[in-house]
């Protein structure tokens, strides 16, 4: 009998010691909490912002100057001034178009730059408390159940907290 139990407290134990380790934190709540991510967000919206009223300023001189077209050019009026009229409108749209995609390329370009040193700041928190807490997996609570996977809170725990304070955040206010 004290063979037996002996025998599996040796199948036992090791695999106590292979316990895996899971946790859960909310990425929203840290990014947003960060003062450089403020920042970016205030500066993508000031861009987007200028942008868009230099587009609208664009849009409106299209709009006057094809209401003039249609109030000059009727019948009589020559072939080569009515092309070359109807030409001015066609590069102004043009112009109008390259505009908004040299926007949208543009704000894309300084979203990246913005905000690529915030992530990598975050990551490399999560990266902090996965080793100092051996986690095999952490997982972003939001982002998980979104793409439909279920975390068991019972089974993982949460470390935003843990996250917030390697980032010099203040650890109340995040999520529990």
């Amino acid at each position: 009998m004290l063979k037996k139990i002996l025998l599996l407290a040796l199948f036992v134990a090791p695999l106590s010691l292979f316990a895996q380790k899971y946790a859960q934190f909310d990425y929203a709540s840290i990014i947003q909490d960060m003062p450089a991510y403020k920042t970016a967000q205030t500066e993508l919206q000031s861009m987007q912002d200028k942008f868009k009223k230099d587009l609208e300023d664009m849009q409106k001189e299209l709009q006057t100057k094809y209401e003039k077209f249609q109030q000059e050019v009727n019948d009589k009026t020559p072939e080569n001034i009515r092309s070359r009229r109807q030409q001015e409108l066609a590069e102004l749209s043009q112009k109008l178009d390259q505009a908004r995609a040299d926007d949208e390329k543009a704000l894309q370009e300084a979203s990246s730059q913005k905000m690529q040193p915030i992530i990598t700041k975050v990551m490399d928190a999560i990266n902090a408390v996965a080793k100092e807490g051996n986690y095999v997996y952490i997982m972003d609570s939001n982002a998980a159940q979104s793409a439909g996977i279920f975390i068991n809170p019972a089974l993982s725990e949460n470390v935003t907290a843990k996250i917030r304070t390697k980032l010099g955040l203040s650890a109340s206010s995040a999520k529990k």
